[in-house]
């Protein structure tokens, strides 16, 4: 399913129900989809597994906290050990993108020697396929692991410390940024960022538009980061073949840091908006529209019955 709560689905439920989602989708990505495409399939189970450690984020504060940092850092670290071919694919994307959008400023061939060294980086460059078994050994003790799980807060409050917590995080992420946007710092930010994405994307069923809004500039904000991370990865791989390669390196890098400026400046103002309120007054806006939207559905549900009722019950005009 979607990566959503179901607006008439308690809380309590809708986490269980999510969770145990993830980490079956990321199981089943790393078992029956790897033949087909590897890269992709692994691509697929570390998204999944994000998704798990924010849900895991966002209900914090009604989880048992040493239960939740294990899972925590289990999580991390099967994700941790499918880096590899996937990384490197990003990379020759990347670096084909970037020839696409100022074709003509460097000679093709210079694009085309990079890429062909990048490609002969990408192949084979997976982890082993021992390692991957072993991750999804591990997604499915933590499936069976987290079905334990029982928030301690029902409705709500199960969500708003944490929901409050990730916004705070990625305003502070957002100054710090902003003020020295180095790749360390932007990288902060972009999880924070994909954080705030995951957790309204949760909450939007219920909340309607105007989450749904912020939503969707989170989530193009997060790309933004996530396209200027990659040019960061990239830059810093052909910083080490300069030399190496028959091309001329540096005039990709003066593009890689040009297009790396456009994308910060358009994320930053981006992250005005997204960030615009205290973390307090954004907490309140979306409790404020989650009970209004819980409570419209309950009473259309309900209402549903009520009007036919008083629609049978009309006169008959003559």
């Amino acid at each position: 399913m979607a990566y959503r709560f179901r607006v008439d689905e308690p809380v309590h439920e809708a986490f269980a129900r999510t969770q145990q989602e993830q980490l079956q989708d990321a199981e089943t990505s790393l078992t029956h989809d790897l033949e087909a495409d590897p890269v992709e399939a692994i691509h697929s189970a570390r998204k999944a597994i994000k998704k798990e450690r924010s849900l895991l984020r966002l209900v914090r504060g009604s989880l048992d906290p040493a239960a939740r940092r294990h899972e925590n850092a289990a999580l991390r670290d099967a994700a941790g050990g499918l880096s590899g071919a996937r990384d490197t694919a990003v990379m020759v994307e990347t670096l084909d993108a970037l020839a696409a959008h100022y074709v003509g400023q460097v000679p093709h061939h210079a694009f085309a020697a990079l890429h062909e060294r990048l490609q002969d980086g990408a192949a084979g460059g997976g982890p082993p396929r021992a390692t991957v078994s072993g991750v999804a050994s591990e997604l499915a003790a933590a499936r069976a692991r987290t079905a334990a799980f029982a928030l301690r807060d029902r409705g709500w409050e199960a969500l708003e410390p944490g929901l409050r917590r990730g916004y705070r995080r990625g305003r502070r992420a957002f100054a710090q940024a902003r003020e020295a946007p180095t790749a360390e710092h932007l990288h902060e930010w972009r999880k924070r960022v994909k954080d705030l994405w995951y957790h309204l994307r949760l909450v939007t069923p219920a909340c309607g538009p105007a989450v749904h809004g912020q939503a969707k500039d989170a989530h193009a904000l997060a790309d933004l980061l996530g396209d200027d991370h990659d040019l960061a990865v990239l830059r810093q791989t052909l910083t080490g073949l300069a030399g190496a390669v028959a091309a001329d390196v540096d005039a990709v890098l003066g593009l890689i840091d040009h297009r790396s400026g456009v994308l910060q400046t358009q994320a930053m103002a981006l992250g005005e908006r997204v960030y615009a309120e205290p973390s307090k007054a954004f907490t309140r806006r979306v409790r404020t529209s989650w009970r209004a939207g819980r409570r419209l559905h309950r009473e259309a549900q309900s209402g549903d019955s009520a009007d036919m009722a008083d629609v049978t019950r009309l006169p008959v005009a003559h």
